[in-house]
Formats: structure tokens, C-alpha cells, sequence
């Protein structure tokens, strides 16, 4: 039931993403301007790419966690608990490439093909498609090493 609901979840943020952007886009912007922090914001949206963003990064941010989050939640619902660790890894490998991209089409002169290869890992790493990609692999393809019965 609660994998049920996870997925009913992931799929309403899907469709009405648009939404939830702008739900995030003015709870950042209120509470920014209670911090007195807006101007801080500014300076720093402006130094990042049309090619990685055009929304304010504390909205994508929140989005990403949260959406990512709740994938994580969901693969740990469905994948056996011993394969956990591998799912961790795997995400933690592809936000590591995600950030080298990043820093290396910074550090090169804002090249566009590196932020837009970043920008792909990204959307890649905040959908479903890893989600089934793994459950598939880690569930079904590969042959647990303990019976299902035994793990916890």
C-alpha cells in the first residue's frame, strides 16, 4: 500500500510539476525575503547557466531532494534491503558525474555541452526511470545471495 502511494505521488509531481514549481517558487521567494536574503540569491542565480537552470536553485534543489527522496523511499520498498547500499552507491555515482560536469563546464568557460550533458544526468536521476531500472535489476534480474524469506 505505502509503495502504492509513493508512486501515486511521483506521478502527480510528474504531471503537475508546473505547479509544484511555483508552490516552491514562492514559499523560497517569501521566506528569502523574511531572511532579507533576495539580493544574496540574485548574485548567485546569475552566475549559473541558462544551460543547467532557468529556475532559482533553492526551488530546483527542493524539487530534486524531494522527488529523489521519495524514489529512494520507493526502492526501498520494493528492492531487497540488502541491495540498498548498491542503490545509494549508484545515485551517489551519478550526482558525483553531475557535479564534475558542472565544475569542469565552469572551470572551461561555461561550456554548453557539459552543462547540457549535466542537465540529462539530472533530469535522468529525478524521474521514475531509475526507479524501474532498478527494481528490475536489482529485484528480478539479479539472483539475490540469501532466500527473500531470510532477508530483512
Amino acid at each position: 500500500m505505502a509503495a502504492l502511494v509513493l508512486v501515486a505521488v511521483l506521478f502527480w509531481a510528474g504531471v503537475y510539476d508546473e505547479s509544484v514549481f511555483a508552490l516552491l517558487t514562492n514559499a523560497w521567494r517569501n521566506l528569502l525575503a523574511a531572511l532579507g536574503a533576495t539580493d544574496q540569491l540574485t548574485a548567485i542565480q546569475q552566475n549559473v547557466s541558462g544551460e543547467v537552470t532557468k529556475r532559482s536553485l533553492p526551488v530546483v534543489a527542493t524539487y530534486a531532494v524531494v522527488y529523489t527522496g521519495v524514489c529512494l523511499l520507493l526502492l526501498r520498498l520494493l528492492v531487497p534491503a540488502g541491495r540498498m547500499r548498491l542503490v545509494f552507491l549508484l545515485y551517489v555515482a551519478v550526482l558525483g558525474c553531475c557535479a564534475v560536469l558542472l565544475v569542469a563546464g565552469k572551470l572551461a568557460g561555461d561550456v554548453p555541452w557539459l552543462y547540457q550533458l549535466s542537465r540529462h544526468l539530472i533530469d535522468f536521476i529525478v524521474s521514475p526511470l531509475p526507479v524501474l531500472v532498478l527494481v528490475i535489476l536489482l529485484r528480478w534480474y539479479v539472483p539475490a545471495t540469501t532466500p527473500p524469506e531470510q532477508e530483512a
